[in-house]
């Protein structure tokens, strides 16, 4: 966050400082030097996943740049949407000695946990990020010569949980065959979340889920889809899955409840231990769509693991203190077709309408509190290991990215020109 300040006031922006929230630090930067100018508010977030290091080429948080792509944790996600955004304005500033636009920046520090002091910020400084539009450069193209434009997010949910069984491991020769295991019971939850076809069997799951819409299928079919690149980005072998709806509509429409860490026992590096774990802890993200609440997931998952919980062991919850909220973006406003004419003049195309499975929790909250759309323009790639080991973003994808920012900022100054006058 200091860093970024310290960048922000090289570039010649008006204001750059952070911000205190009730976790980490929100950075603030404006420059609001073209009075009568429409204002454009960029959200991007500074905040990064954890790492296995040991699953690492190189260290993780030391870039280096090979092959035309920069290796770093958060390269891509989302430390390329900062710094693209950044530097488009810098080259403006250089070169014109201003913009045509008024910017101001807002860099999140917890977007990887679900932005939980998102919105209260938000609600303190509505006057301070009050904006005409807004942008997220937390986002993707569909590959390198084809653009995209993001339709809906899922939301999320976060839930801990552990399994004690007893205050010591117990030796396996000594105690085993009388002993409940908490790696054992545990697994056997895990298993009771879910159906044969790869459904959520937690009661009431599915209670609130919409249909998916006639247009969202229609958007399904123009998407050229196939299944192998996924396998052969990520290695695996088979795609799972109830095949009552479509791969991209199980991702983009439906909800899941993913098991996201386990931890039990010993580890590989501890040895071999011929023990009953006293304990067990399971991680899950539930991916929520419109209509759902992350709160009454979340108490359904607990009221099934109560129910599910066998004599001898006792079961503690460590509980998100946010949920992220679906939301969906229309297509018949003039700040989607100021993204799509920008689109359309570098990769030559209209952009594909895509929806995500992921979720950007401040994007609701940028509606709900501040009345903006934050339309996606971001440069990322699905093969660029977000949240795993040896993540990378494309030179040429930093070089586009600062093209388009800045063909943006004219073509919108030009655009609510020709409206005003």
């Amino acid at each position: 966050a200091a860093w970024i300040v310290n960048k922000l006031k090289a570039i010649g922006m008006t204001t750059a400082r952070t911000i205190p929230t009730d976790g980490n630090d929100m950075v603030y930067g404006c420059w609001d030097k073209a009075p009568g100018k429409p204002t454009i508010l960029i959200y991007a977030h500074y905040d990064v996943q954890p790492v296995k290091e040991s699953e690492w080429s190189n260290p993780p948080f030391e870039p280096i740049v090979d092959n035309g792509k920069i290796f770093g944790r958060g390269a891509s996600d989302d430390k390329s949407g900062v710094m693209v955004t950044i530097w488009a304005v810098e080259a403006m500033l250089k070169t014109d000695g201003k913009l045509p636009v008024n910017v101001k920046f807002i860099f999140d520090g917890e977007e990887e946990k679900g932005s939980p002091s998102f919105k209260n910020f938000l609600e303190k400084n509505k006057e301070l990020l009050k904006a005409d539009f807004a942008l997220n450069a937390d986002g993707e193209q569909y590959n390198e010569t084809t653009p995209e434009i993001l339709m809906s997010l899922r939301g999320a949910a976060i839930l801990e949980f552990t399994i004690k069984t007893a205050n010591i491991d117990a030796h396996s020769g000594q105690f085993g065959g009388k002993t409940p295991n908490a790696a054992v019971i545990m697994s056997q939850i895990i298993a009771s979340f879910y159906t044969k076809e790869g459904n959520v069997a937690v009661d009431g799951f599915y209670n609130n889920v919409v249909p998916t819409t006639s247009e969202e299928k229609e958007m399904i079919r123009k998407i050229p889809y196939n299944k192998y690149d996924d396998m052969k980005v990520l290695g695996t072998t088979a795609e799972v899955g109830d095949t009552n709806y479509l791969p991209l509509e199980r991702v983009w429409f439906r909800p899941t409840l993913e098991i996201v860490g386990l931890q039990s026992g010993y580890t590989e590096a501890e040895g071999h231990a011929n023990i009953i774990p006293k304990n067990a802890m399971a991680r899950i993200t539930c991916r929520l769509v419109p209509n759902q609440s992350g709160k009454e997931i979340i108490d359904l998952i607990v009221k099934h693991i109560n129910k599910n919980l066998p004599v001898g062991a006792t079961v503690t919850y460590k509980f998100s203190n946010g949920y992220a909220t679906p939301i969906k973006f229309p297509a018949n406003t003039k700040a989607y077709k100021y993204v799509s004419d920008v689109l359309l003049k570098i990769y030559d195309k209209q952009p594909l309408q895509i929806a995500s499975g992921g979720s950007v929790g401040p994007l609701i909250d940028f509606k709900e509190i501040l009345g903006l759309y934050a339309y996606s323009l971001g440069f990322q790639q699905a093969d660029e290991h977000w949240h795993a080991a040896n993540e990378f973003i494309r030179l040429s994808s930093i070089r586009k990215g600062q093209l388009i920012y800045c063909y943006y900022l004219q073509h919108l100054a030009e655009e609510e020109n020709k409206i005003k006058n």
